[in-house]
């Protein structure tokens, strides 16, 4: 299990990368964190060990237990095991990185979103000619909408699918793929301001009417306070997604489809939901064409870096070989 230790070394080398930069950048900030964050924090990491202590319990009550019912919760017991080892990771992680975006975001550097749009017009894309196409079609609209808001429970199927394997060194690689990539977003965020496609071209309702009523909006009170330079509290439990460029969703998009490449039977239907997905950030998300691209190369930047620290070249993972082509679902 020589990939596994390299993969948590990693996630926590990352954690303390990002944290420490929190550390040195926070006190240079209009941002301060609230102290109510203590108590979510504290609540947080009670549930994870909760959690744990009443799995470890149950593992015992069956130990040696060869019955039906009982194999059955012994394999639960095992995802829910392997699920909390990636809590055990992530959660820390993602409150640096969550802080870390905010303060990349609290700058008042110019938008560079006029740059943005010309890069797209350079490519032959016009931003509001595709607005107004997707926004022609009821069901095709729908369809993007519902794609793009299933990105959280995408990234929960996958993440129970390599857990229900027993599969660590899978998740853990899922899961630093995409911890890599959201930390060099961070790093872009603060380098490219951007505040997004809807709030450059300010669309008339009508453009977008079979969008949500804020598409691409989201974020935009929370950023215009930041870039303020007036103090700006930061609750945890009340954070909101910055990241306009690069996008974000289609990095996701790009890894989820990376990440389920094992299985044979799904492969290609998530990737055509991760390509609809992605499309759907333009009009729904609100995000330039180049945003797409930009999120696609870093995702692929991502890959490159774990495969490279996780993986020795040459060698297979002894155990659990990572193959390069997709297998069946049946398969390990």
């Amino acid at each position: 299990m020589g990939e596994v230790r390299r993969l948590v070394f990693l996630s926590l080398g990352l954690t303390a990368l990002v944290a420490a930069a929190v550390c040195v950048w926070l006190p240079y900030s209009s941002v301060y964190l609230d102290p109510s964050n203590s108590w979510i924090v504290a609540k947080v990491t009670g549930l994870v060990v909760v959690l744990y202590g009443v799995v470890a319990l149950v593992a015992h009550r069956i130990r040696g237990d060869e019955s039906r019912p009982a194999r059955l919760i012994r394999t639960l017991v095992g995802t829910g095991q392997t699920l909390l080892h990636l809590c055990a990771l992530a959660i820390p992680f993602g409150l640096a990185v969550g802080v870390f975006i905010c303060l990349a975001s609290a700058n008042n550097r110019p938008l560079l979103d006029g740059d943005l749009a010309a890069l797209d017009r350079t490519l032959g894309f016009d931003w509001l000619a595709f607005l107004e196409l997707t926004n022609r079609s009821p069901t095709a609209s729908a369809v993007l909408v519902a794609a793009y808001h299933s990105i959280g429970l995408q990234m929960i199927v996958v993440a129970v699918v390599h857990a229900s394997m027993h599969r660590l060194d899978r998740l853990l690689e899922y899961y630093l793929v995409s911890a890599v990539c959201l930390t060099i977003v961070g790093v872009v965020v603060a380098m490219v301001p951007a505040a997004g496609a809807y709030a450059f071209f300010k669309p008339s309702t009508a453009t977008f009417s079979n969008f949500t009523a804020h598409a691409g909006m989201w974020h935009h009170e929370t950023l215009l306070k930041l870039r303020s330079g007036e103090p700006f509290a930061l609750l945890l439990s009340e954070a909101q997604p910055l990241v306009t460029f690069p996008s974000f969703h289609t990095s996701l998009g790009v890894l989820i489809a990376y990440s389920m490449r094992y299985f044979r039977v799904v492969f290609w239907p998530v990737v055509l939901l991760e390509i609809t997905m992605i499309v759907s950030t333009m009009p729904e998300g609100g995000h330039h064409l180049v945003d797409l691209i930009a999120g696609a190369a870093v995702a692929g930047v991502s890959v490159f870096v774990v495969r490279s620290v996780a993986y020795r070249t040459g060698m297979g993972i002894q155990g659990t070989n990572l193959p390069q082509r997709p297998i069946s679902m049946g398969g390990s």
